[in-house]
């Protein structure tokens, strides 16, 4: 029973921090930071680079200067036209201004000119700010696609870990984990990937490869050959472990 509860805090540190590094290094992880101004004021961004939401989008900037003001810029990418200008506007200390909603996989390109006095502060300053639209997620979708992406994770690493154990359920754990796979990639990603791209709720018409990523396909055919390989041959463990291993790879590797 100990050694049961060492393993599965084990796998729960161990999935905890491959979430962690896999969301951090995401290419649609969000752009964070903190400019200076004059006279040591501070201004602080998070500028997303893809939106779920029904609406416009909000972007914020916070400041511990007051009266400060500034523009948003903004325009679709795959147009030529000029850029389109939006003024900040004050909001319980915060500067808000808003990029009105487009249809499903619009991206576009934004910034903020901020007036420090007499300088323009350009924010953000070294990086081009681009934002994808796509089309609105129910957030049950969203919570059960996240439930059973990560419930696989954690018994794909306790299914490997499952080799220290003296007498141990490997196959019951690899089980676990294809059920996991499997309802993540044909059920709950498959229609987030549909909302997503304007099929479901939408007019649009997708090919398969679009709703079905390679990523997710390529976890569940790991584990069907993993089951496979545990069931019908003697070096189970090993198997196991690989799984457990090549699964965290594509996990860090891949867009979810």
């Amino acid at each position: 029973m100990k050694q049961s509860i060492i393993l599965w805090l084990a796998a729960g540190i161990i999935s905890f921090l491959v979430g962690y590094t896999q969301s951090t290094t995401s290419s649609t992880y969000p752009i964070n930071g903190t400019i200076k101004l004059n006279n040591g004021y501070e201004v602080s961004f998070s500028f997303d680079k893809v939106f779920h939401g029904k609406g416009d989008y909000q972007v914020l900037i916070a400041s511990d200067k007051k009266n400060l003001s500034g523009v948003l810029e903004w325009k679709i990418i795959s147009d030529t036209a000029n850029w389109q200008t939006v003024p900040l506007k004050n909001n319980n200390g915060a500067l808000i201004a808003f990029i009105p909603h487009k249809k499903a996989l619009t991206e576009v390109e934004y910034r903020v000119i901020l007036n420090d006095g007499n300088k323009k502060v350009l924010v953000p300053q070294t990086v081009k700010a681009t934002l994808q639209f796509l089309g609105f997620v129910p957030p049950e979708i969203l919570q059960f696609y996240y439930i059973t992406l990560f419930a696989g994770i954690l018994l794909a690493i306790r299914t490997g870990l499952e080799i220290f154990r003296e007498k141990p359920r490997i196959k019951m754990y690899t089980i676990f984990t294809l059920i996991s796979f499997f309802s993540f990639t044909f059920v709950f990603s498959t229609v987030k990937k549909g909302c997503e791209l304007g099929v479901i709720g939408g007019t649009k018409i997708a090919s398969l490869q679009d709703l079905f990523p390679s990523a997710p396909v390529l976890l569940f055919l790991l584990w069907i050959a993993a089951l496979i390989l545990v069931f019908n041959t003697k070096k189970y463990k090993m198997w196991a472990l690989t799984s457990s291993i090549l699964t965290i790879i594509i996990f860090l590797a891949a867009k979810f």
